[in-house]
Parts: structure tokens; sequence; C-alpha cells
């Protein structure tokens, strides 16, 4: 293992995230490079840096940001941080980076299934799961809000388990800069644990227009919340994935805390207010068609994910209403 491994990052997706892990990655002194399509925001990084402001304070950093990947020369991680149904188009463009003995891609996008995705375009030796609980806004073109996301956990590792060499070296680069990142031995079960904070926060923060806080300082949402939370578990268990009461309370803790997440809104509920299209079918879909793959009902799952893919029929032509 090399002591001091400082990896070429290139970031699939500079959305509030994919700057997030970025950002710091760039302050701790490794070569990174921003990929994004959103041309205002690649202008504004390239133009003026990339400002991140928390309650840490406010960095500007001087990092190389494009919408073409194809100008990037080469790159030994790529962080996959893009919406789940743009993670084909992004990754093909990236294809490159993927040659013999060349970049590992790393997922760390909401739900389940990119890394399949990836792996058909890649191969599945050059990728790797990730999970990350730390959580960010898109302010303006340039310029992010880290919420708090000097001590919240992300964790990478191999898909068919264990820890590797590979994992561990990254891990490690990557804890240098502002990111605590771990390298799991169990990554599916990591993610299945993320996913339980997303199934039961995401689309009610949606319909609601609620921090993730306010929902479970709530008595009605909260068994809301409980209740999908459940079939998400029944649902896991069915699959291999045996979840405890203690990891549903502790990523709850995490991403609804005033400490973590918890004055954030979800993903989901971000779309909608730009009338962009959700996530909703990479984080309720897989859930929901496993369990009707095993015999498990998941009514609450089916109602909410109904609910959410309404309201986009609203918003994608501008008519959706502000809840407030």
């Amino acid at each position: 293992m090399q002591v001091d491994y400082k990896p070429r990052v290139v970031v699939l997706g500079a959305g509030a995230m994919g700057c997030l892990f970025g950002g710091h990655l760039k302050s701790s002194g490794l070569d990174v490079w921003l990929v994004d399509d959103y041309a205002a925001h690649i202008a504004a990084i390239n133009d003026n840096g990339l400002r991140m402001t928390g309650d840490w304070g406010e960095k500007v950093v001087e990092i190389s940001a494009t919408t073409d990947a194809s100008v990037i020369e080469g790159a030994d991680v790529v962080l996959v941080q893009c919406k789940g149904m743009q993670t084909a188009q992004a990754v093909s463009k990236a294809r490159h980076l993927f040659y013999e003995g060349g970049a590992v891609a790393i997922s760390f996008q909401n739900g389940l299934g990119n890394e399949e995705v990836i792996s058909d375009i890649v191969g599945a030796e050059n990728v790797l799961g990730g999970l990350a609980v730390p959580s960010a806004l898109l302010l303006e073109p340039g310029v992010i809000l880290c919420y708090n996301d000097m001590h919240l956990p992300s964790y990478i590792g191999e898909m068919g388990g264990g820890v590797s060499d590979r994992t561990n070296q990254i891990a490690a680069a990557f804890s240098k800069s502002a990111l605590n990142v771990t390298a799991s031995a169990d990554i599916r079960r990591e993610m299945w644990t993320k996913l339980l904070g997303n199934i039961g926060l995401g689309a009610l923060s949606g319909v609601t227009d609620l921090t993730q806080h306010q929902i479970m300082s709530d008595a009605g949402f909260r068994t809301v919340v409980l209740r999908s939370i459940d079939e998400a578990m029944a649902v896991a268990k069915a699959s291999g994935v045996a979840l405890t009461i203690e990891d549903r309370d502790s990523i709850l803790a995490m991403l609804t805390g005033r400490e973590g997440g918890g004055d954030t809104k979800s993903s989901i509920r971000m779309d909608l207010e730009r009338h962009r299209k959700t996530e909703i079918d990479h984080i309720y879909g897989p859930v929901i068609e496993s369990g009707r793959k095993f015999g498990v009902h998941t009514p609450t799952l089916d109602t909410l994910s109904a609910i959410i893919k309404g309201m986009e029929t609203r918003y994608l032509n501008g008519t959706i209403p502000s809840v407030s």
C-alpha cells in the first residue's frame, strides 16, 4: 500500500454534494476535476472559484471544472455524484478514464442500482460502492452551503464485501481532507442503512416542504416515517440484508439532528422546487420492486411514490405550487 497516496479525482455531477467532496479534496492537495452539464455553474467556478460556506466559515477553492469530460486526460478515482437518471450518460462520456489499470468508480448517489448501471459500462471490477451522510445545498452557480459536514461519516467498499487495499488507500487519502471516509467491509449494508433515511424522509419532505428535523418533530409524520422504514427493512431482510432498529435510529439521528442534516430538505423537495424530475424511481422504485419480487407488501411506499409522481406531472409543466 502506498503511504502517501494522492489519487487524481474526477467528480461526475458537480451539484451540491459533488462540490462538497470535490472542494474538500482539492483543498487537501489532490488533483480534482468537476464535471457537470450546468454551464452557468461551471462557468462561475472557473471564473471565481468554488465558494464553500458552512458553520466552520467560508473558503474559495480554485478547482478545475468542465462540461466536457473528454478534456480530462486521466484519473485514479471517479466519483459518480450525478442524479440516478443521469448515471449512464455521465459515465459513458467519461469511459476513456477507465483504461486497464486506470480509474475506479465510486457511486455516492441516492438509492440502489447505480453501481450496476456503472458496471455495465466500465466493468464491475472497476466499481466500488459508496455512502455519504453529509449534506449540502447549491445556493447559486459556484456557491454551496455545507451542513456540518466535518464530522458526519462517509463509507466506501467493495461490492462483493471485505476490505481491500484500494478501499483502504482511497479512504485514507480522502480522510486527509475535511471528509470522514471509512473503508467498509459490508458496503451493501451501509447503503441500505442510508436508504432507510431517504425512504423515511425523502417523499414527506417533498410533499410538505418541511425540513428533516421538522418532519421527525411531528408525531403524525414520525409515524409515517417509521412505517415507511419498517416496510423497507422487511424488503431488505427478504433481499438478504438484515438491518436492526439500532441501524434505523442511528441514521435517523444523523439525518435529522440539528448538528447533522436536520435543517435541510430532501433532494426530492429541491428537485420539485426547481421543476426537475426527482429521483423517486431510484430511491423508492428498487425497494418497491424488490418487495413485489419477494412478496413483501409496501403500501406506504407505494402511496408516497405515487404522490410524488403525481406532483411531478404538475411541476414539469411549471405549475407546481409552493407549500408554506
